[in-house]
């Protein structure tokens, strides 16, 4: 990555794609609050490019819910209700489980130390409350199985569905304990490891429907945010 963040880039689809994933780390770190409005030509003098990138980034972020563009105000961070959290959780539960029941005849040694590895990369997050972190950790040993599945429409799905509830999640962490969660990708993992499709379905379903459980009880917002002054300076880097 460059000092701006992004990866080098050929292309707009590339370059749109690379300022998507820097723009939804900001949203996770805090950097951009509910509320505040994403400015495209501030970001595009940040980055040095031009407006066209960040305007499909903004577009890519608003069919996922993280973002909604208004035509006079822009665009702006928004926040969900803890129900429409609960609710994509509730959809993942039998998404991962299709994904996790499909992966099994397809899994490798490789696959297996792959998923292994984010584990072990959300445990060791979990202890340096690296939050951020320890998502990007679970989203990598979901998408490994979702990939394996080898069902296009379930890895896009997923895909669709991962970086709205990632978001929210890593801000309400610091208020929930949370390792119980963290600790049943051991039990899905250890029943991929027994190429048993039907435990893994159950176990991934279960896990999604603790996080939907965790999400409706826990969530610290209730989707009214009031939106800050347009003027207002974006947050500063942490």
């Amino acid at each position: 990555m460059g000092e701006s963040g992004l990866e080098p880039a050929f292309g707009g689809e590339l370059l749109s794609e690379s300022v998507k994933r820097l723009l939804l780390d900001r949203i996770m770190q805090g950097r951009y609050k509910p509320g505040e409005r994403i400015v495209e030509m501030r970001v595009a003098k940040e980055l040095g490019t031009s407006q066209s990138p960040i305007r499909e980034a903004l577009r890519d972020l608003a069919a996922i819910g993280l973002v909604t563009i208004h035509s006079r105000r822009g665009a702006r961070v928004r926040m969900p209700t803890s129900k429409e959290l609960a609710d994509v959780s509730l959809v993942r539960s039998e998404i991962d489980a299709l994904a996790a029941r499909l992966a099994v005849p397809n899994l490798e040694n490789k696959t297996i130390n792959k998923l292994q590895d984010a584990y072990n990369e959300m445990l060791e997050c979990l202890e340096r409350r690296d939050y951020v972190g320890m998502t990007r950790a679970d989203a990598q040993f979901h998408r490994t199985i979702a990939q394996t599945s080898l069902n296009q429409a379930a890895a896009h799905v997923f895909d669709q569905l991962e970086p709205f509830a990632r978001t929210f999640i890593t801000l309400t962490l610091p208020n929930v304990a949370v390792r119980s969660i963290v600790l049943e990708h051991k039990k899905i993992l250890a029943a991929l490891k027994k190429r048993d499709p039907q435990l893994a379905a159950d176990r991934a379903r279960a896990h999604q429907i603790n996080v939907s459980n965790l999400l409706r009880d826990h969530y610290q917002f209730d989707g009214h945010v009031r939106p800050q002054d347009d003027q207002a300076p974006a947050a500063a880097a942490t």
